[in-house]
């Protein structure tokens, strides 16, 4: 049977909603290809006054703190030494990698001259923020690729690039944690320019901590949501009692992210704050809502406890993150004279990046062991040649998904 084939065979075989995920996939890529041919200027609404759009406001301001999780549950589980939430890593990782590969795609498609964008490793303005935040996330990229090749290293029997994979782990979490606290917290230092634009709600001069901070809060929460979805919608185990441990740390982040929000807001702002009532409802729907209200939640053991309360309070505050983000990057600065609205294109390739997310995810959690908790019975000796295990060494055996453990 051909390559062709078996893949068609394959794709006969996948769930509906992974064949429609396929499906946005494909119109996001189609719209994709549109944007090049034509130009921003004619597939897009973006202009002088709103050179940002819906690419830049959600799929780069929003979606990198979205892919948070696997920095700070590295940092948690690896620098805190919080081992037992070490079954949660791998999934934060795959959600990361694939989160930022599709933040430098949303990149690359804002780009006015795409083909250039090599300069900015050529030409370095190490005054700019945007180029700390280039630098970054392309090293951050670099860094989750790495983490992501060890269960592929597991899934084909690799010993001997699994080996140094397991030898830098720790600088790798290590690094990973670096680079994101610089550029999670840079992309706040973005809108710091903005003194007579963004509304008052939200300009104040602790937006690089407040964007950093809320990062770690959210990449928690999409981590419960992610577990919690697995477990629901792809038979994997419930991890509510390592779910249950992220939960408490969450008060302790959000409380936090709110002291922070607050006093910036009352000490750090200048006024007015509530002349305009649609931002205003904004502002009480992001901050009550969106961190209040999940804050309040996470504190009492019956919420932490319960799967579907856990999953809701992690929920509002991924809704309060976006809203804060589209707050900062686009309703704050909107001019009421001229409103923009994202065009077609420009909402078809978002959806696209999301299903591609979506659809992503699912074939590598089908096709490789991420799931399945550290290996710390994992045979990591050289076999006789540093090539594919075949399983035939004495005292070893080689899993159905690919890997190599000792045989009882």
């Amino acid at each position: 049977m051909t390559a062709v084939r078996v893949i068609a065979s394959e794709i006969k075989g996948f769930h509906w909603f992974i064949k429609f995920m396929m499906l946005l996939v494909g119109i996001g890529v189609v719209a994709s290809l549109l944007r090049f041919v034509y130009g921003l200027g004619a597939t897009t609404n973006m202009n002088d006054t709103y050179p940002w759009g819906l690419w830049i406001s959600f799929d780069v301001v929003t979606a990198v703190p979205l892919a948070a999780g696997a920095f700070t549950l590295g940092a948690i589980v690896h620098c805190f030494g919080i081992k037992k939430l070490e079954p949660l890593v791998r999934p934060a990782i795959v959600t990361g990698f694939l989160g930022y590969s599709l933040v430098s795609i949303g990149l690359l498609l804002d780009l006015g001259q795409p083909h250039r964008g090599w300069h900015v490793f050529r030409y370095w303005n190490v005054h700019s923020p945007m180029f700390e935040v280039s630098m970054c996330v392309a090293a951050y990229t670099t860094v989750l690729f790495l983490e992501f090749l060890s269960p592929v290293c597991e899934r084909f029997g690799l010993h001997l690039p699994l080996r140094l994979l397991r030898w830098i782990e720790m600088p790798l979490v290590v690094a990973a944690a670096a680079i994101s606290t610089l550029h999670q917290s840079t992309l706040g230092t973005f809108f710091l320019i903005a003194v007579d634009k963004l509304h008052n709600l939200w300009y104040n001069p602790l937006l690089p901590l407040l964007f950093w901070v809320s990062a770690i809060c959210t990449g928690m929460c999409i981590i419960i949501i992610e577990a919690s979805a697995c477990h629901k919608w792809m038979g994997q185990p419930n991890e509510g009692v390592l779910l249950r441990t992220l939960a408490k740390i969450l008060p302790w982040t959000l409380g936090a992210y709110i002291a922070i929000r607050l006093y910036s807001l009352f000490v750090l702002s200048d006024g007015p704050f509530f002349d305009n009532p649609l931002l205003t409802l904004s502002f009480f729907l992001e901050l009550v809502v969106g961190f209040i209200l999940p804050f309040i939640m996470f504190t009492q053991k019956s919420v932490r406890d319960n799967d579907r309360r856990r999953v809701i309070a992690a929920c509002l505050v991924v809704f309060g993150l976006v809203l804060n983000r589209f707050n900062v990057s686009m309703f704050g600065m909107m001019d009421p004279n001229q409103i923009y609205y994202p065009s077609l294109i420009e909402s078809l390739v978002t959806i696209g990046i999301i299903a591609g997310h979506i659809l992503f995810f699912v074939l590598i959690a089908r096709y490789f062991p991420i799931f399945e908790h550290h290996p710390e019975t994992v045979d990591y000796s050289l076999p006789d040649s540093f090539q594919k295990h075949d399983g035939g060494d004495k005292g070893t055996k080689v899993t159905e998904a690919g890997r190599t453990v000792k045989a009882s």
